[in-house]
């Protein structure tokens, strides 16, 4: 999800043959929301993913279960539904080509399957998984190799990080929570529940892994920066890493990452609903009518355009666009 943003102007002077004009030309800048198409019918509309130059985005919708759509540059295209209409889509994540990752819940009069997908041209292609084990895609890189997680009905909790390449075998990487893959096939996962809760890079081609100290969830992994969510000895910060395993910057008071653009400027949430951009200057709040909701997926785009979900005063959910505009 690569993304730049642009300060806003507060003022500009110009200047002919040495002389000021009479009068300095201010732009008032902001943010603009445009909310994006919906499905007729459909309620609860929310954004889940989007792709890596954030063309397209993901998100899901209610309709006689949960059911998936994708914007690609604001147009509206709805995935196809489930073979029955007990089952449910639950999209996650789309890559430049609108290739999409999630799993189909399947309803069995028990407890549902969960059956990993990879979706393009209008059909889903199930991934691969052992006799009694459950499936679920998180990411997708540009190259179609889907990076996510399996576990066995029995136990639930037990779950392992895998990579379907698009094409030869699945892989797996161990316990943990799959995070993102890019087109190089690296991969950043964490094990919450292991002995010094760490995160790690790991080359999914070779298995190489790179430890990431004490990264935790909330996490994403974007233009090739793992950032996550920890506690200081004064409150909370987002912590930033690149492929290498190095730290390379932290953000104060920084709670839920969202993204970072191709410029490095970080969005995420101040404290745990206020949502803020750092760049090398510093952090600014974001300053907008209806701004994106923490609980669902949220980015930054290198036009400075942010993407998101808001909540009305009704608690009704609406998948936008914040776009930056001086006038």
């Amino acid at each position: 999800m690569s993304r730049s943003l642009t300060a806003g102007v507060l003022g500009a002077l110009v200047l002919a043959s040495a002389v000021v004009t009479p009068q300095a030309v201010a732009a008032a800048c902001q943010y603009t929301r445009q909310d994006l198409p919906v499905p007729a019918g459909g309620t609860y509309p929310h954004t889940k993913g989007s792709s890596t130059n954030n063309s397209r985005i993901v998100g899901a919708y209610w309709q006689n279960g949960s059911r998936g759509a994708v914007w690609t540059n604001s147009a509206l295209r709805l995935m196809a539904p489930p073979a029955s209409i007990q089952d449910s889509v639950h999209p996650s994540g789309v890559n430049n080509t609108g290739v999409v990752t999630g799993h189909q819940e399947i309803y069995r009069g028990g407890p549902d399957l969960h059956r990993a997908f990879r979706y393009e041209n209008n059909a889903y292609e199930f991934l691969p998984a052992e006799p009694g084990e459950h499936s679920e895609g998180v990411a997708i890189n540009d190259g179609g190799d889907v990076l996510g997680l399996v576990w066995q009905e029995a136990t639930p909790a037990q779950r392992t990080v895998v990579m379907w390449p698009r094409t030869g075998p699945r892989k797996s990487f161990g316990a943990g929570q799959a995070i993102g893959v890019n087109a190089q096939r690296k991969i950043v996962m964490v094990d919450p529940q292991g002995p010094d809760m760490s995160g790690w890079i790991i080359d999914g081609d070779t298995g190489a892994k790179t430890k990431l100290p004490g990264a935790r969830t909330p996490m994403v992994f974007d233009n090739d920066r793992a950032l996550h969510f920890e506690f200081t000895a004064t409150g909370t910060q987002l912590v930033e890493w690149d492929l290498g395993g190095a730290r390379v910057a932290t953000y104060e008071g920084g709670v839920n990452p969202y993204g970072r653009n191709g410029s490095g400027t970080v969005f995420g949430t101040f404290g745990t609903t206020a949502p803020s951009l750092w760049r090398k200057t510093g952090r600014t709040g974001v300053v907008a009518d209806k701004l994106p909701d923490p609980a669902y997926h949220a980015d930054v785009t290198d036009a400075a355009t942010l993407i998101g979900t808001y909540r009305d005063a009704d608690d009704s959910s609406h998948p936008a666009r914040w776009v930056w505009t001086c006038s």
